[in-house]
């Protein structure tokens, strides 16, 4: 072979070491290249899994926070009715009372000594109980408003929690 056909020969095969070497390196980045989108997206699915976490967590906390408002609305209900059944047997013992009252004077006015204290005893008596009745009431009525004001405060908690919106 010739100089100048050496010289042809050796050039086409630096062209094609040279074509080869592109190719190869081109491989390489391509392999790189998806490499690298292989990791961003595993990133991202990886936060999207954690995002979905965050929200089945806070979901599970929503929906314990609504039981427990659901329970609590239960308990006021039961409360209020017992308040309310208290307040009519009241009402009812208030009602008889005052009939009693009403011909006390001339019971009292009438009767002997024994029967006086006997009627001193029995106002004591009721006198009592009336207390401890309106003792109970008011403890009901504080109960009942505690409970409101618990109820108030979760209602509160919730609307403050909740996401916002902006339109």
């Amino acid at each position: 072979m010739t100089g100048s056909g050496k010289a042809t020969l050796a050039g086409l095969a630096m062209a094609g070491a040279f074509a080869a070497g592109w190719v190869t390196q081109g491989w390489r980045m391509g392999l790189k290249l998806e490499q690298q989108t292989h990791q961003q997206t595993s990133t991202e699915l990886a936060s999207t899994r954690q995002a979905v976490a965050d929200m089945a967590g806070f979901q599970r906390g929503f929906n314990d926070a609504l039981a427990n408002f659901q329970r609590t609305q239960q308990g006021n209900a039961q409360a209020q009715q017992d308040l309310g059944r208290l307040l009519l047997d009241l009402r009812g013992l208030t009602a008889g009372l005052r009939g009693d009252f009403a011909t006390l004077p001339d019971r009292i006015s009438a009767a002997a000594r024994p029967a006086l204290a006997e009627y001193a005893s029995t106002c004591t008596a009721i006198f009592e109980a009336m207390a401890a009745g309106g003792q109970r009431m008011a403890e009901a009525g504080g109960e009942l408003a505690r409970q409101a004001d618990g109820h108030a405060a979760d209602a509160r908690l919730m609307f403050q929690s909740w996401p916002k919106t902006v339109n």
